[in-house]
């Protein structure tokens, strides 16, 4: 939910490359970061997979923050939002 969110906000804006991690979440929600990696064309750590989607949260927050509109947790309830965060 974060990463469609987060590409909502981007919208044309977002790197390809963050785009294509958070794609490959969005068609795979169950996947780990590993088989992600896996999957991506060319093949990329969990580490990578990882990173960019953190990057991709976190550049579609600053925009969100930059326009004043919710970010990418508007969606999550408290209690998931929190257990993320921790």
């Amino acid at each position: 939910a974060r990463v469609q969110r987060a590409l909502e906000i981007l919208g044309e804006e977002v790197p390809e490359h963050l785009a294509a991690a958070g794609r490959l979440r969005m068609e795979h929600k169950q996947a780990s970061l590993e088989e992600l990696g896996a999957l991506a064309d060319p093949p990329l750590t969990k580490d990578a997979v990882a990173g960019r989607i953190r990057r991709l949260l976190a550049m579609a927050d600053k925009r969100a923050q930059d326009l004043g509109i919710p970010g990418t947790e508007s969606n999550l309830s408290e209690d998931l939002a929190d257990n993320m965060a921790g």
